[in-house]
Formats: C-alpha cells, structure tokens, sequence
C-alpha cells in the first residue's frame, strides 16, 4: 500500500473492555507505518476511557449505542434520527480504510454506513459481518492469541507487528486522583501491594470468594498489603471478608473508574484474577499476573507477554468448554486451590 499523508483509517473495535485491550497495539503498529496519517478509533461507551489514553490516534470516537437504546423505549423517532445524524457525520470524515477488528454484524453495518474507500474485515467474521467487507482478510487455521489476530488484522496494511505496545498512558491528573485516593483509605504503600480482582462476567470463571478471602488473610499474614478492586455490583461481597489486619487492605471495588484502575495496577506488585478486562488491564501495565482459568483457554484469552502464570487444571475433561453456566459444579475451579496460589504469588512476590 502507498503511503499517503493524506491518509485518513479508522479502526473499529467497540467492546468489550478485555478484547478492546487485545486490540490496542494495532494503534502503534498502524502509526509506525503510517505516521502522518490521521487514525481514529470507534469504539463504544464503556471501553472509551482506556482507548482515550492511547497517544498514536488523533480521534477517539464514541458509538453511542447505549444511548440510542436508553432513548428507544420513549423516543423512537428522537433515536432513528440520532442514529442517523451520527452517520451522516461520520460520513463527512471521509475515510480512506476502515478496519474492523470487531468482526461483528454491529461493527460492520457501522463500517458500511461511515462509507469510507475501503472496508475491511476478518474472512472469519460473525453475524453476516464479512457481506459488509470490501477485502476480507484470512485468519491463520494456527491458534492464535487475540492480540496475535489484532495484529495479523494489521499487517493487512503491512503493518509491522513485533512489538506490542498498548498506549495505556498516565496523565498527571489520573495519577493525582489515585495518589488521593490512596491516602483517603490509608493504604500503606510501604509494603508490596496485592490486587485480587475476585469477580467475572461469566458465573463459570469465578474462583470462590472464600478462597479469595482466605488467599487475602494468607498475604496479608505474610506483610503485603492487598487491594481488592472490582465493579460497584461487586463492592457489597468484598466487604464481607474478615480481614485478619483491617489495616492491611483495601475494598476498592466500585470506587474507581477505568483511567484510575490502569494507574493502581501501575502501583501494584501482582495481580490475581480470572479471565476478565482487569486481568488484561493488568497484563497490558506489564503488572505480574496470576490468572486462575477453566472455562476458556488461556492460548487465546490469557493474560499476554513474559512473568504471567495461568492456573488451569488440564486434566479435567471439561477444561475450556466455553460454558457460561456451569453444569459439572465448577469443578475446574474447585481444583485450583489456595496453596497452589498462594505458593506462586510468595514466588513472584519474593524476587
């Protein structure tokens, strides 16, 4: 492809907040081959502050597909122009490339209406997407890590794609907010600090909260100093853990937004958690990651790059069933046990 400093590329990857993670170093890789062109990002609401960090794009657009259904029940007419507006100015941008990472009718159809020179898309792509394509691109038959296809999306327009870097960039006012954060519930950063991030969005990857707890008291006892983080749904369950040093740790489970959960685990010694966004985020800061897996397969939504551990009992017949609801009474989690954890975090931490 010829180099133009005129070139205008949109890339499309709406959500959710783990896979727009696995697709961020498209954007530095799109930049290095392109570093005079303008590269947006489409992306929707709950994702958008961690794209907004990425310092290789120029524009970080929101898809406002949340808004549009919150309007529908009582303002059909109000939400088809809405959606219509939208396009219509999108439209107007003139995109040379659209590259949709996404693979989906939802991001397609987005493609399709934008109406930019060229539309391109995975051969593999989901719900009727691949009908929206002008150029469909071919996914090795090799497993491949989700970051790993991101990237082979790129080098489409031979993008070089080696290096993996995630754009995940701290302003001094994120830093501030969290170093107020820090002192408003004392923590004692004096010691290693330890994020469990001890919820899913699938009931099947979660490990148990007791384990968790009981995982939290044996760190604690050995001198770190734990941070448990998570959505606002989930602050109500952290709380009930006994600490055995309430001095010792932190609920922060609903308290932070996704620019101030990327500098915590800045802060942090390790991480664990299960196969959710958090688990990513982590991977992405280069935090030590200890990932506890069943149901999914950590070749292609494990934590990324050197020093991360996945905890998975292969064993098991039912490994990786990709089951949302477990019907074998979790024993794929049930095989992981505090001891097993708790020995390779000491390992991480020790060093």
């Amino acid at each position: 492809m010829q180099e133009n400093k005129g070139e205008k590329i949109l890339i499309t990857r709406l959500s959710a907040i783990g896979d727009v993670i696995h697709a961020l170093p498209v954007a530095y890789a799109l930049r290095k081959k392109f570093p005079d062109a303008q590269i947006d990002w489409l992306v929707e609401a709950k994702a958008y502050p961690l794209v907004k960090l990425n310092p290789y794009l120029d524009n970080v657009i929101l898809l406002p597909r949340k808004q549009w259904r919150e309007m529908l029940s009582h303002d059909f007419i109000g939400t088809i122009k809405s959606f219509f507006k939208f396009f219509r100015e999108m439209k107007k941008k003139k995109y040379d490339i659209n590259l949709d990472l996404h693979g989906l009718f939802k991001s397609a159809l987005s493609s399709f209406l934008i109406k930019p020179g060229l539309r391109i898309g995975p051969a593999d792509g989901r719900e009727l997407s691949t009908f929206f394509y002008q150029a469909k691109i071919d996914i090795p038959a090799k497993k491949m890590h989700k970051i790993e296809r991101n990237l082979h999306l790129a080098s489409a327009l031979e993008a070089e794609t080696d290096e993996v870097k995630y754009g995940l960039k701290m302003t001094p006012i994120i830093r501030s907010r969290v170093s107020r954060l820090f002192e408003s519930v004392n923590i004692d950063q004096s010691k290693k600090l330890v994020v469990i991030n001890p919820f899913t969005t699938w009931e099947s990857k979660n490990w148990f909260l007791e384990r968790y707890f009981q995982l939290a008291n044996e760190l604690i006892k050995a001198g770190y100093y734990v941070i448990f983080t998570g959505g606002p749904g989930d602050k109500e369950a952290v709380d009930s853990f006994e600490a055995l040093d309430k001095k010792s740790y932190s609920n922060l489970a609903g308290k932070t937004d996704l620019e101030e959960l990327t500098e915590i685990y800045n802060r942090a010694s390790l991480y664990i958690g299960g196969d959710t966004g958090p688990t990513h985020l982590a991977a992405a800061v280069g935090l030590n990651v200890i990932s506890l897996m069943g149901p999914t397969d950590p070749d292609t939504h494990g934590p990324y790059g050197e020093g991360h551990t996945v905890i998975q009992d292969n064993s098991l017949e039912c490994i990786r069933c990709w089951d949302r609801h477990c019907s074998r009474k979790l024993q794929c989690m049930k095989s992981i046990t505090v001891e097993q954890v708790l020995r390779i975090a000491k390992q991480k931490l020790e060093v």
